[in-house]
């Protein structure tokens, strides 16, 4: 049962991302850092089951990390995003990180297309993009299939 109410926390913290990125166009760093924490804290209480071995998670959130990190340096990508894109990478791990990309860059698709609208505040997004619309839906999508899984088995 404790698994259960980290993955319902782990989508709230991915949920206030967002607002907080509509809102103010920043992440706090807390939200990244919780993620990681109750990433801990879950293998702690519950370990890995269902899911890849830990390095594996880890991997993919260290891959992902290297690459907003990438995007950022570029300027294509905010460091909010990037620090949120791997640890949502981190808790969707290497079994889920396609269905999670595809989710990302269909909606940053969308997310784009809606900023070229002809209208004053479509037209005031184009400059800064809050990508973590794009980013929270399909990871919490992926943790709440988990969290469907955990509560049908408890």
């Amino acid at each position: 049962m404790p698994e259960l109410w980290i993955l319902i926390v782990c989508c709230a913290l991915l949920g206030a991302a967002v607002v907080f990125d509509l809102v103010s166009r920043q992440i706090p760093n807390t939200i990244p850092v919780a993620l990681l924490g109750l990433f801990a804290l879950q293998v702690a209480v519950a370990g890995h089951r269902d899911m890849a071995p830990l390095w594996a998670h880890v991997a993919t959130g260290a891959v992902l990390l290297a690459v907003g990190f990438v995007l950022f340096l570029t300027g294509t990508l905010g460091a909010g995003d990037g620090k949120l894109m791997a640890a949502a990478g981190l808790w969707v791990g290497p079994f889920g990180i396609g269905g999670f990309l595809v989710g990302v860059g269909l909606l940053g698709l969308a997310l784009g297309l809606f900023s070229l609208l002809p209208f004053d505040a479509t037209r005031r997004l184009r400059a800064d993009l809050p990508f973590a619309v794009a980013i929270s839906p399909p990871a919490i999508a992926l943790l709440a299939q988990r969290a469907f899984v955990v509560a049908g088995s408890a």
